[in-house]
């Protein structure tokens, strides 16, 4: 996702700001991502069965190097799992003080996005090699070679694996979503054409892929269909989103990213809603939620992660380095 979000810092100034749907502009920011309103239905997290969360290790590394930039991040349990392009390392981090309990070097995969799977192992994208990765019993290992840029990644319930390709080069819309068995490593190609698809979520409601996707000029979050490869809009006239993940009352947010907004899809109305803004640590990459209703998002241009508490407090975590703020 770095080559993306270059090009969208970039961007000028109209284009970032003028394709939100956000009407009063002049609002007081929030940072409260909490809802009391009834939980909805469609999906729900892909958080693993405590029972089958790995304990973390047993304390904080000698080495607590951070990688100059990182990219996505998931939650699981206490920790929290990081990739790193420029870093070629996949980190599992304390999620209370930024501390690294493992490092996992990736050998050239150039990981970018992580996903848990429910049996507590973590894969990750390639986005240098288009290797798709295992992180399983403390060891890293290859279970397939996708494509390069592989990016976007999310694990089925029943373990299945999903990834997609994102291209910044014209034609944009020359993405590819693959399914991969990632105990024969067998991978197939089930959609194509697809326009600025990054970090996305897995349905299981639907057994569909929830995405941000493009154009630039017209973001929207769409659902690709792996049985057949239509794509369908769910929501349009948002501001440029790169993320979407569940939070953990079953409904579906996207993080347009240079600003920092988290909104939320209404995947029934087709409509979105403006629940946050953070500014601390922007621009951001990606986004997890921990079941206690925390969010984490992980800054694009330094090791950091944001942490927005329930509350609506905000801290900065500096991995390998403490906390302040």
């Amino acid at each position: 996702m770095r080559r993306l979000l270059c090009a969208l810092l970039v961007l000028p100034a109209f284009l970032v700001t003028s394709c939100s749907q956000d009407a009063d502009r002049s609002a007081a920011p929030s940072t409260t991502v909490a809802s009391t309103r009834p939980e909805g239905a469609g999906g729900s997290t892909t958080e693993p069965d405590e029972s089958s969360t790995p304990k973390p290790p047993p304390g904080p590394l000698a080495d607590q190097t951070a990688p100059d930039t990182i990219n996505g991040i998931a939650v699981q349990g206490d920790t929290i799992w990081v990739a790193s392009i420029a870093g070629d390392v996949v980190l599992q981090v304390d999620r209370s003080n930024g501390a690294i309990l493992a490092r996992y070097d990736t050998e050239g995969a150039g990981p970018d996005d992580v996903a848990v799977a429910p049996d507590g192992s973590v894969y990750c994208t390639g986005f240098v090699s288009g290797v798709l990765g295992r992180i399983k019993d403390g060891s890293y290992r290859k279970v397939a070679d996708v494509e390069p840029q592989i990016n976007g990644i999310a694990v089925a319930p029943d373990g299945t694996v999903f990834a997609a390709t994102i291209h910044m080069a014209s034609p944009a819309a020359d993405g590819a979503l693959y399914r991969i068995d990632a105990g024969t490593g067998d991978v197939e190609r089930v959609a194509e054409g697809l326009n600025l698809v990054n970090a996305f979520e897995y349905d299981r409601s639907t057994k569909t892929i929830l995405a941000p996707a493009g154009p630039l000029e017209s973001p929207r979050v769409v659902r690709i269909d792996p049985s057949n490869g239509k794509v369908d809009t769910v929501v349009k006239g948002l501001p440029i989103v790169q993320a979407v993940t569940w939070r953990p009352d079953g409904r579906l947010v996207a993080l347009a990213n240079v600003t920092g907004e988290i909104l939320e899809i209404d995947m029934e109305a087709k409509t979105s809603e403006k629940v946050a803004t953070v500014s601390e640590g922007a621009p951001f990459d990606n986004l997890s939620f921990a079941t206690d209703g925390t969010l984490y998002l992980s800054s694009f241009t330094a090791p950091t992660i944001t942490e927005v508490r329930p509350d609506g407090t905000t801290r900065i975590i500096e991995i390998g380095k403490g906390t302040s703020g």
